[in-house]
């Protein structure tokens, strides 16, 4: 695979070191694809609290030449395959994170390990879109991992609230608290096993995860009684290629995440109520704009999962007639070749052990009560697990991607994702301020409204008997939204503060 000379493009993503990673790539001849890889590796290292080798995700690419979109879903699946024992001596006890300031019960342990995903779905890219040599791709995340990486104020509030798992085995309180205290803002993060890990992975191929030592170090230390991986789910995984959720919005088509998924359908269905409106008449985040905000998020949190068709034309106009009037990161690329990438991977919050020897987090996808609404362990193996994540790319009617967007933030990825998206297309504002504004979210009980929120607007809602909560700070909570866009002008980007987020173009 030759290289060529830089190539035009705009990376952003949830770290400055992540975004210089994929830039890198383009300024030594890759396309967006090569960046895409190259990003979400050196995020597993700059936002390894949030992402990992062993979690999952999905990626939303247009290619070009061809003028096709895929959508490649590389989530996790449910473990177990070949395995009959009881599960009453599973390793899945509830620790206690202080998220939002108030402690949330969440699940960890090596019962709450899912299948890893993320290095078979970077592998399929890999193979059919990618440019350059893998150990190319790599060498920015082993340098961040031998070297180390300072600690910017996002990253260290996050690794201090996830801590209490962080810390939880003495691999990881290597990484995470190597002299006794965890890391704070400005303290140097290294993972020297994970860059021997990725020097292995570039000799021998992402293939090489699902074999040989690591395969074995999975089987050893997440296989039954404590955990429910076994060597034959690692052997069985497969990538799903699947046709993207394709809807229309004022003209322009967007792409996203299908079924099994629900994000890329709710958010569709938002989206299609709002069509009825024109929210810049409403004035933005006025109390009347946030009212209208307030009634779809309500509306499409009442859909049902099994609803057969949220976009049909006759649901949408039901769902009219309802209205009340009144740990993840993303990553966005596009180059000038046409290509288009939007790429979302998780590790949940991590399960708290390591893959031993590998300096990879292995995640908690069965602990997390969103992904497994039916209660705890009740899938059977082999199950993709349902996610939120919507990696979107929208069209210009002649087909050409104009937009690149994705976010992280679990259940407040859809409501994120169609206010980034309002503000752009209704608003008309730039991809960064579309990203900085404050943000609302409906939680099932209170609205949930961001610093920046006139407190006139919170009176006003409630007055009419709307439960409101105005926030002193903007907050990780309401998303980290990664934009890369392109008109007639050239490139443009928006990356959020919210995460620490950051863009980096370059030049043909």
């Amino acid at each position: 695979m030759a290289e060529l000379r830089a190539t035009g493009g705009v990376v952003a993503a949830g770290h400055p070191l992540t975004a210089r990673a994929g830039a890198r790539m383009l300024e030594r001849g890759g396309n967006a694809f090569d960046a895409a890889i190259a990003s979400v590796f050196a995020s597993c290292m700059c936002e390894s609290a949030l992402t990992s080798p062993a979690g999952g995700g999905f990626l939303l690419g247009h290619v070009g030449r061809e003028g096709v979109t895929l959508l490649y879903d590389f989530f996790s699946n449910t473990p177990g395959r070949g395995h009959t024992e009881r599960k009453d001596s599973l390793e899945f006890f509830p620790i206690e994170i202080n998220f939002i300031g108030t402690p949330q019960e969440l699940y960890i342990g090596r019962g709450s390990a899912a299948v890893p995903s993320t290095m078979a779905g970077l592998d399929e890219v890999y193979r059919r879109h990618a440019t350059l040599p893998l150990e190319r791709l790599l060498e920015p995340t082993i340098e961040y991992a031998q070297d180390g990486i300072v600690l910017n104020e996002r990253q260290a509030e996050i690794i201090g609230i996830l801590s209490p798992m962080l810390t939880l085995t003495e691999e990881g309180r290597e990484i995470y608290a190597p002299s006794g205290s965890v890391l704070k803002e400005g303290d140097v993060i290294k993972n020297p096993a994970l860059a021997e890990t990725l020097r292995y992975l570039a000799r021998e191929g992402l293939g090489a995860f699902f074999t040989g030592h690591i395969r074995d170090a999975i089987v050893a230390t997440f296989s039954p009684p404590r955990g429910l991986i076994t060597e034959e789910d690692l052997r069985e995984y497969c990538v799903a290629e699947r046709e993207p959720l394709v809807f229309e919005y004022r003209n322009n088509y967007i792409y996203t995440n299908p079924p099994p998924s629900a994000g890329g359908l709710l958010m569709g269905l938002s989206l299609k109520l709002l069509e009825e409106y024109e929210p810049e008449g409403l004035g933005h985040n006025s109390a009347e704009y946030i009212r209208l905000l307030y009634s779809i998020m309500k509306t499409a949190d009442g859909v049902r999962r099994d609803e057969e068709n949220p976009l049909s034309d006759e649901f949408v106009r039901l769902c009219r007639q309802r209205l009340a009037h009144g740990n993840t990161t993303h990553i966005s690329v596009m180059d000038e070749e046409g290509n288009a990438v939007s790429v979302t991977t998780s590790v949940g919050i991590g399960c708290g052990h390591m893959i031993p020897g590998t300096g990879i987090m292995m995640n908690n996808m069965l602990g997390e009560d969103e992904l497994n609404p039916d209660g705890f362990h009740r899938y059977p193996p082999g199950v993709r697990l349902a996610s939120m994540m919507s990696p979107a790319i929208i069209m210009d009617r002649d087909g050409t991607p104009a937009l690149v967007l994705g976010t992280g933030g679990s259940k407040r990825i859809r409501n994120a994702m169609v206010q980034a998206i309002v503000n752009m297309l209704d608003f008309g504002f730039h991809p960064q301020r579309a990203v900085e504004l404050a943000r609302v979210h409906w939680d099932g009980e209170i609205l949930q409204l961001e610093e920046g929120i006139d407190p006139a607007v919170k009176e006003a809602l409630e007055r009419e008997g709307i439960r409101c909560n105005l926030w002193k700070r903007r907050h990780m909570y309401f998303g980290g939204v990664n934009i890369a866009a392109r008109d007639g002008t050239g490139f443009r980007a928006g990356a959020d503060p919210r995460r620490g987020g950051s863009t980096v173009e370059v030049r043909g």
